[in-house]
């Protein structure tokens, strides 16, 4: 059949997800980035970015960030009113693996792989272990940014992707949003 994607008037290779969901993935450009992206669900849903979950460890115990059944900011809050040790750990690289090898054996053929800085965490060098074993070529982008910043990045990126452009063009527009925008930090306290 006749598939284009919305609003395009050219075929474009799409993969149709089962049945309960019926949107359209653009490929052959699959984007990634992690949970600290702080980009809603409904909009990596609609603009086909895939989100690698960070750790959020309370105390003894390890959640997901960013997820259904994840740390919510609640228990967040309430375990730093508690004193409770918080910490977080980076996605290892076999988890990055397997989210490009799902992605390439989903119909991409580039990958764009956008993080947080790497001076402040360990998922961008996860990124780029997992680039050097994965299926297809993968463009690891260290957006040396936090937040909305990395979010920003990414969907500049997503906006070449959409337009018809190629991995290394969506990593540049990625890198180049990033790098225009500060990040600021707000401490309630020293203690």
């Amino acid at each position: 059949s006749d598939l284009r994607a919305p609003g395009r008037s050219s075929l474009v290779p799409v993969l149709v997800e089962p049945a309960e969901t019926t949107r359209l993935r653009r490929m052959p450009v699959a984007l990634v980035t992690d949970s600290t992206a702080s980009l809603p669900a409904e909009l990596t849903t609609e603009r086909d970015i895939t989100v690698v979950p960070l750790q959020v460890v309370i105390g003894a115990t390890s959640y997901d960030e960013g997820t259904d059944g994840g740390v919510t900011p609640e228990m967040l809050a309430e375990a730093l009113r508690a004193w409770t040790p918080v910490s977080t750990s980076r996605p290892n690289p076999d988890q990055m693996l397997e989210v490009y090898e799902r992605l390439a054996k989903g119909g991409a053929t580039e990958i764009v792989s956008i993080h947080l800085s790497g001076e402040l965490s360990g998922t961008f060098e996860s990124a780029q272990l997992a680039a050097r074993r994965a299926p297809v070529p993968v463009h690891a982008v260290d957006s040396r940014q936090v937040g909305m910043g990395t979010g920003f990045a990414v969907l500049a990126a997503a906006d070449v992707r959409d337009a018809g452009g190629d991995a290394s063009a969506g990593a540049s527009a990625a890198r180049k949003r990033a790098s225009t925008g500060p990040s600021l930090f707000y401490v309630d306290t020293l203690e």
